[in-house]
Protein backbone atom coordinates (compact mmCIF):
# COMPACT_ATOMS: atom_id res chain seq x y z
CA UNK A 1 0.00 0.00 0.00
CA UNK A 2 1.33 3.42 -0.97
CA UNK A 3 2.11 5.71 1.96
CA UNK A 4 2.79 8.95 0.07
CA UNK A 5 1.52 10.60 -3.12
CA UNK A 6 4.03 10.37 -6.00
CA UNK A 7 3.01 13.85 -7.12
CA UNK A 8 4.09 15.27 -3.77
CA UNK A 9 7.57 13.74 -4.23
CA UNK A 10 7.80 15.06 -7.80
CA UNK A 11 6.78 18.59 -6.72
CA UNK A 12 9.41 18.46 -4.00
CA UNK A 13 12.18 17.30 -6.37
CA UNK A 14 11.27 19.95 -8.96
CA UNK A 15 11.21 22.76 -6.38
CA UNK A 16 7.45 23.37 -6.75
CA UNK A 17 6.44 22.20 -3.26
CA UNK A 18 5.71 24.81 -0.60
CA UNK A 19 6.96 24.72 2.98
CA UNK A 20 3.93 22.87 4.31
CA UNK A 21 4.28 20.13 1.68
CA UNK A 22 7.99 19.73 2.40
CA UNK A 23 7.25 19.42 6.10
CA UNK A 24 4.53 16.85 5.41
CA UNK A 25 6.84 14.74 3.24
CA UNK A 26 9.69 15.00 5.76
CA UNK A 27 7.45 13.79 8.59
CA UNK A 28 6.19 10.84 6.54
CA UNK A 29 9.73 9.78 5.62
CA UNK A 30 10.87 10.07 9.24
CA UNK A 31 7.92 7.96 10.42
CA UNK A 32 8.08 5.12 7.89
CA UNK A 33 10.88 3.08 6.34
CA UNK A 34 8.51 2.15 3.49
CA UNK A 35 7.97 5.83 2.69
CA UNK A 36 11.71 6.48 2.81
CA UNK A 37 12.31 3.60 0.40
CA UNK A 38 9.54 4.86 -1.90
CA UNK A 39 11.05 8.36 -1.91
CA UNK A 40 14.52 7.01 -2.72
CA UNK A 41 13.21 4.90 -5.62
CA UNK A 42 11.53 7.90 -7.24
CA UNK A 43 14.50 10.18 -6.52
CA UNK A 44 16.85 7.72 -8.24
CA UNK A 45 14.68 7.82 -11.37
CA UNK A 46 14.60 11.61 -11.14
CA UNK A 47 18.39 11.78 -10.74
CA UNK A 48 18.77 9.64 -13.86
CA UNK A 49 16.95 12.25 -15.95
CA UNK A 50 18.56 14.30 -18.71
CA UNK A 51 20.79 17.18 -17.67
CA UNK A 52 19.14 20.53 -18.49
CA UNK A 53 22.26 21.52 -20.47
CA UNK A 54 21.62 18.81 -23.07
CA UNK A 55 17.87 18.33 -22.77
CA UNK A 56 17.16 20.32 -25.91
CA UNK A 57 19.23 17.87 -27.98
CA UNK A 58 17.31 14.77 -26.91
CA UNK A 59 14.51 13.20 -28.93
CA UNK A 60 12.08 12.94 -26.01
CA UNK A 61 9.73 10.39 -27.58
CA UNK A 62 12.60 8.14 -28.67
CA UNK A 63 14.21 8.37 -25.23
CA UNK A 64 10.94 7.59 -23.45
CA UNK A 65 10.18 4.63 -25.72
CA UNK A 66 13.70 3.28 -25.15
CA UNK A 67 13.34 3.50 -21.36
CA UNK A 68 9.88 1.92 -21.35
CA UNK A 69 11.11 -0.94 -23.54
CA UNK A 70 13.87 -1.68 -21.04
CA UNK A 71 11.49 -1.48 -18.11
CA UNK A 72 9.12 -3.88 -19.87
CA UNK A 73 11.93 -6.29 -20.69
CA UNK A 74 12.97 -6.31 -17.06
CA UNK A 75 9.41 -7.44 -16.15
CA UNK A 76 8.41 -4.64 -13.82
CA UNK A 77 4.78 -4.03 -14.81
CA UNK A 78 3.73 -2.94 -11.35
CA UNK A 79 5.82 0.24 -11.55
CA UNK A 80 5.72 0.88 -15.27
CA UNK A 81 2.93 3.46 -15.23
CA UNK A 82 4.51 5.42 -12.41
CA UNK A 83 7.99 5.38 -13.96
CA UNK A 84 6.55 6.24 -17.36
CA UNK A 85 4.84 9.32 -15.95
CA UNK A 86 8.03 10.42 -14.23
CA UNK A 87 10.10 10.02 -17.37
CA UNK A 88 7.55 11.99 -19.37
CA UNK A 89 8.23 14.89 -17.03
CA UNK A 90 12.01 14.39 -17.03
CA UNK A 91 12.47 13.76 -20.75
CA UNK A 92 10.45 16.83 -21.60
CA UNK A 93 13.43 18.88 -20.46
CA UNK A 94 12.17 20.24 -17.14
CA UNK A 95 14.94 22.16 -15.38
CA UNK A 96 15.39 21.13 -11.78
CA UNK A 97 17.58 22.66 -9.05
CA UNK A 98 20.79 21.08 -7.91
CA UNK A 99 19.72 21.28 -4.28
CA UNK A 100 17.10 18.53 -4.38
CA UNK A 101 14.83 17.54 -1.52
CA UNK A 102 17.45 15.06 -0.33
CA UNK A 103 19.59 17.98 0.83
CA UNK A 104 16.67 19.35 2.81
CA UNK A 105 15.98 15.95 4.34
CA UNK A 106 19.57 15.23 5.29
CA UNK A 107 20.39 18.62 6.79
CA UNK A 108 17.09 19.86 8.28
CA UNK A 109 17.73 20.47 12.00
CA UNK A 110 14.20 19.49 12.93
CA UNK A 111 14.30 15.97 11.54
CA UNK A 112 17.96 15.14 11.12
CA UNK A 113 18.18 12.87 14.14
CA UNK A 114 15.13 10.77 13.22
CA UNK A 115 15.64 10.19 9.48
CA UNK A 116 16.67 6.71 8.23
CA UNK A 117 19.92 7.95 6.64
CA UNK A 118 21.71 4.63 6.12
CA UNK A 119 19.60 3.52 3.17
CA UNK A 120 21.49 2.07 0.20
CA UNK A 121 21.06 4.32 -2.83
CA UNK A 122 21.79 3.96 -6.52
CA UNK A 123 21.94 6.76 -9.08
CA UNK A 124 22.05 5.87 -12.78
CA UNK A 125 22.37 7.96 -15.94
CA UNK A 126 20.47 6.73 -18.96
CA UNK A 127 22.51 6.32 -22.19
CA UNK A 128 23.56 9.64 -23.70
CA UNK A 129 22.62 11.76 -20.68
CA UNK A 130 24.54 13.58 -17.94
CA UNK A 131 23.24 13.56 -14.37
CA UNK A 132 24.33 16.42 -12.07
CA UNK A 133 23.42 16.07 -8.40
CA UNK A 134 24.77 16.17 -4.86
CA UNK A 135 25.49 13.40 -2.35
CA UNK A 136 24.41 13.66 1.31
CA UNK A 137 27.92 14.74 2.41
CA UNK A 138 27.70 17.75 -0.01
CA UNK A 139 30.00 16.13 -2.57
CA UNK A 140 28.99 17.36 -6.02
CA UNK A 141 28.60 14.64 -8.65
CA UNK A 142 28.40 14.48 -12.44
CA UNK A 143 27.50 11.06 -13.89
CA UNK A 144 28.03 10.20 -17.57
CA UNK A 145 25.67 8.20 -19.78
CA UNK A 146 25.42 4.45 -19.14
CA UNK A 147 26.95 4.90 -15.66
CA UNK A 148 25.77 4.27 -12.11
CA UNK A 149 26.97 4.71 -8.55
CA UNK A 150 25.90 3.07 -5.30
CA UNK A 151 26.36 4.67 -1.91
CA UNK A 152 25.22 4.59 1.70
CA UNK A 153 26.23 7.67 3.66
CA UNK A 154 25.38 8.73 7.19
CA UNK A 155 26.20 11.96 8.98
CA UNK A 156 29.72 11.86 10.43
CA UNK A 157 30.21 8.35 9.03
CA UNK A 158 32.23 6.64 6.28
CA UNK A 159 32.04 8.13 2.79
CA UNK A 160 32.22 5.34 0.22
CA UNK A 161 30.74 4.87 -3.24
CA UNK A 162 30.89 2.12 -5.85
CA UNK A 163 30.98 3.15 -9.50
CA UNK A 164 30.33 1.42 -12.78
CA UNK A 165 31.00 3.90 -15.58
CA UNK A 166 32.26 7.47 -15.54
CA UNK A 167 31.82 10.21 -12.95
CA UNK A 168 33.35 13.50 -11.90
CA UNK A 169 33.50 14.15 -8.16
CA UNK A 170 33.93 17.52 -6.46
CA UNK A 171 34.54 16.12 -3.00
CA UNK A 172 33.42 18.01 0.10
CA UNK A 173 36.26 18.44 2.59
CA UNK A 174 36.19 16.17 5.64
CA UNK A 175 39.65 15.21 6.92
CA UNK A 176 38.23 12.71 9.42
CA UNK A 177 36.28 10.78 6.79
CA UNK A 178 38.18 10.23 3.51
CA UNK A 179 36.04 9.85 0.41
CA UNK A 180 36.58 6.40 -1.16
CA UNK A 181 35.59 5.18 -4.61
CA UNK A 182 35.61 1.46 -5.53
CA UNK A 183 35.72 0.48 -9.20
CA UNK A 184 34.83 -2.68 -11.15
CA UNK A 185 38.40 -2.62 -12.53
CA UNK A 186 39.78 -3.51 -9.11
CA UNK A 187 41.48 -0.31 -7.97
CA UNK A 188 40.31 2.22 -5.38
CA UNK A 189 40.56 5.99 -5.00
CA UNK A 190 40.89 7.87 -1.73
CA UNK A 191 40.44 11.64 -1.34
CA UNK A 192 39.62 14.20 1.35
CA UNK A 193 38.64 17.38 -0.49
CA UNK A 194 39.51 17.37 -4.16
CA UNK A 195 38.18 17.15 -7.74
CA UNK A 196 38.74 14.19 -10.02
CA UNK A 197 37.29 12.17 -12.90
CA UNK A 198 37.09 8.38 -12.88
CA UNK A 199 36.16 6.21 -15.87
CA UNK A 200 35.78 2.52 -15.08
CA UNK A 201 33.07 0.56 -16.91
CA UNK A 202 32.63 -3.09 -15.90
CA UNK A 203 32.63 -4.16 -19.55
CA UNK A 204 35.89 -2.38 -20.41
CA UNK A 205 39.35 -3.55 -19.32
CA UNK A 206 40.86 -0.04 -19.55
CA UNK A 207 40.06 2.49 -16.82
CA UNK A 208 41.40 5.95 -15.99
CA UNK A 209 41.53 8.52 -13.20
CA UNK A 210 42.24 12.19 -13.96
CA UNK A 211 42.92 14.68 -11.17
CA UNK A 212 42.02 18.34 -11.65
CA UNK A 213 42.49 19.72 -8.12
CA UNK A 214 43.98 18.54 -4.81
CA UNK A 215 45.56 15.14 -4.14
CA UNK A 216 44.24 11.59 -4.43
CA UNK A 217 45.69 8.15 -3.76
CA UNK A 218 44.93 5.48 -6.36
CA UNK A 219 45.79 1.92 -5.43
CA UNK A 220 45.09 -1.78 -5.70
CA UNK A 221 46.56 -4.60 -3.61
CA UNK A 222 50.05 -4.22 -5.12
CA UNK A 223 50.66 -0.57 -6.00
CA UNK A 224 49.79 3.01 -4.99
CA UNK A 225 50.04 6.31 -6.86
CA UNK A 226 49.72 9.68 -5.15
CA UNK A 227 48.43 11.93 -7.90
CA UNK A 228 48.92 15.66 -8.46
CA UNK A 229 46.69 17.96 -10.55
CA UNK A 230 46.64 17.33 -14.34
CA UNK A 231 47.93 13.80 -13.89
CA UNK A 232 46.12 10.70 -15.17
CA UNK A 233 46.42 7.06 -14.13
CA UNK A 234 45.45 4.53 -16.81
CA UNK A 235 44.76 1.06 -15.45
CA UNK A 236 44.57 -2.24 -17.34
CA UNK A 237 42.42 -4.67 -15.36
CA UNK A 238 43.64 -7.66 -17.41
CA UNK A 239 47.27 -6.97 -16.57
CA UNK A 240 46.51 -5.54 -13.12
CA UNK A 241 48.81 -2.65 -13.89
CA UNK A 242 48.51 1.13 -13.75
CA UNK A 243 50.56 3.82 -15.49
CA UNK A 244 50.85 7.45 -14.30
CA UNK A 245 51.36 10.25 -16.82
CA UNK A 246 50.54 13.91 -17.52
CA UNK A 247 47.07 13.82 -19.08
CA UNK A 248 44.87 16.10 -21.17
CA UNK A 249 42.57 17.21 -18.37
CA UNK A 250 40.24 19.37 -20.45
CA UNK A 251 39.65 16.59 -22.96
CA UNK A 252 39.04 13.98 -20.26
CA UNK A 253 36.34 15.98 -18.46
CA UNK A 254 34.71 17.71 -21.45
CA UNK A 255 31.80 15.24 -21.31
CA UNK A 256 30.41 17.16 -18.28
CA UNK A 257 29.46 19.97 -20.68
CA UNK A 258 27.94 17.62 -23.24
CA UNK A 259 31.07 17.29 -25.40
CA UNK A 260 32.96 14.21 -26.54
CA UNK A 261 36.41 15.20 -27.78
CA UNK A 262 38.69 13.01 -29.92
CA UNK A 263 42.13 14.25 -30.94
CA UNK A 264 43.90 11.98 -33.44
CA UNK A 265 42.13 8.95 -31.95
CA UNK A 266 42.01 5.56 -33.69
CA UNK A 267 38.48 4.94 -34.89
CA UNK A 268 38.21 1.76 -32.83
CA UNK A 269 38.80 3.82 -29.66
CA UNK A 270 36.23 6.40 -30.78
CA UNK A 271 33.56 3.75 -31.26
CA UNK A 272 34.41 2.11 -27.95
CA UNK A 273 34.00 5.43 -26.14
CA UNK A 274 30.69 6.22 -27.84
CA UNK A 275 29.48 2.69 -27.18
CA UNK A 276 30.14 2.98 -23.45
CA UNK A 277 28.36 6.32 -23.09
CA UNK A 278 25.38 5.34 -25.25
CA UNK A 279 25.21 1.67 -24.18
CA UNK A 280 25.81 0.27 -27.67
CA UNK A 281 28.12 -2.36 -29.16
CA UNK A 282 30.15 -1.72 -32.30
CA UNK A 283 31.38 -4.37 -34.72
CA UNK A 284 34.10 -2.58 -36.67
CA UNK A 285 35.61 -3.71 -39.96
CA UNK A 286 39.31 -4.50 -39.36
CA UNK A 287 40.22 -2.25 -42.29
CA UNK A 288 38.92 0.74 -40.31
CA UNK A 289 40.43 -0.05 -36.92
CA UNK A 290 43.50 2.15 -37.38
CA UNK A 291 41.77 5.02 -39.17
CA UNK A 292 42.30 8.31 -37.29
CA UNK A 293 39.57 10.74 -36.29
CA UNK A 294 39.95 14.32 -35.04
CA UNK A 295 36.59 15.70 -33.93
CA UNK A 296 34.64 17.25 -31.08
CA UNK A 297 30.94 16.43 -30.81
CA UNK A 298 29.08 19.04 -28.79
CA UNK A 299 25.64 18.05 -27.50
CA UNK A 300 25.21 15.71 -30.46
CA UNK A 301 22.83 12.77 -30.41
CA UNK A 302 23.96 9.21 -31.05
CA UNK A 303 22.65 9.26 -34.63
CA UNK A 304 24.19 12.67 -35.31
CA UNK A 305 27.62 11.45 -34.26
CA UNK A 306 27.39 8.35 -36.44
CA UNK A 307 26.29 10.48 -39.39
CA UNK A 308 29.15 12.96 -38.94
CA UNK A 309 31.73 10.18 -38.65
CA UNK A 310 30.35 8.57 -41.79
CA UNK A 311 30.73 11.84 -43.71
CA UNK A 312 34.39 12.23 -42.72
CA UNK A 313 35.43 8.57 -42.97
CA UNK A 314 35.02 6.00 -45.78
CA UNK A 315 32.54 3.78 -43.97
CA UNK A 316 28.93 2.63 -43.85
CA UNK A 317 27.01 1.34 -40.87
CA UNK A 318 23.85 -0.57 -39.98
CA UNK A 319 22.02 -0.44 -36.65
CA UNK A 320 20.03 -3.32 -35.18
CA UNK A 321 18.58 -4.07 -31.76
CA UNK A 322 18.97 -7.31 -29.85
CA UNK A 323 17.66 -8.53 -26.52
CA UNK A 324 20.11 -10.45 -24.33
CA UNK A 325 19.33 -11.53 -20.76
CA UNK A 326 16.31 -9.24 -20.76
CA UNK A 327 18.35 -6.20 -21.79
CA UNK A 328 17.82 -4.21 -24.98
CA UNK A 329 21.09 -3.45 -26.79
CA UNK A 330 21.93 -1.55 -29.95
CA UNK A 331 24.45 -3.29 -32.24
CA UNK A 332 26.17 -1.19 -34.91
CA UNK A 333 27.99 -2.97 -37.71
CA UNK A 334 30.59 -0.67 -39.30
CA UNK A 335 32.05 -1.54 -42.71
CA UNK A 336 34.62 0.08 -44.97
CA UNK A 337 33.25 1.36 -48.25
Amino acid sequence: MKTVDDNLIIRSLSGDADGAELKELTQKIAASDDTAKEFCEIKNVWDAGVSPQIADTIDTRESLDYILKRISLQKQPSSRDRVGNIFLKVAAGLSFPLMLLSGYLYFSRDVQSSLPLAINHEIAAMPGSVVHTMLPDSTELWLNGGSSIKYSQVKDGPRAVEIDGEAFFKVAKDAEHPFRVSTPSGFEIEAVGTEFNVCSYARDSIAAVTLTEGVVNVHDSKWTYTMSPRQTVVYNSNRKKGVLYLGNTDKNISWRDGRLAFHNEPLKNVFKRIGLVYDADFEVDDRLSDAILHATFERASFDQMLSLIQKSTPLTYQVREETTDGKLKRIIKVKAK
